[in-house]
């Protein structure tokens, strides 16, 4: 009887935690002309791998409630031949509850090396 009152409890808990949390999708493309994207990554997500020209993948985010909405540059590094840069656009993309968020990175997206001072 113990077990059975323990199990049920457990159940109570986890399907609690599991109805705390929301999820939103993202659907990022890289429409970059001879350029890969590797380690793209949007806020504290790691949303894609590896993107060839053309290609987009879709990531699921979840959190709990109140951490929605988000907001985030999507930071990634660029890869063309043997040359990488590490880069962030200048955009910020925000992501809410229940969301598909599409993100083209293309060859007039605004980005930014935040290794290098700005010139003003």
């Amino acid at each position: 009887m113990k077990n059975i009152i323990i199990s049920i409890s457990l159940l109570v808990l986890v399907l609690t935690l599991s109805s705390c949390e929301e999820s939103a999708n993202i659907t990022i493309q890289n429409n970059v002309h001879n350029a890969s994207l590797e380690r793209v990554g949007w806020d504290n997500y790691n949303i894609a791998n590896y993107l060839i020209p053309g290609e987009k993948k879709k990531y699921t985010v979840s959190d709990i409630k109140s951490n929605f909405p988000k907001n985030s540059v999507v930071k990634f590094y660029m890869r063309r031949d043997n040359n990488r840069v590490y880069l962030e656009t200048k955009h910020t993309f925000t992501l809410d509850i229940d969301d598909n968020l599409v993100i083209v990175i293309s060859d007039t997206t605004q980005v930014r090396n935040p290794l290098l001072q700005e010139v003003e």
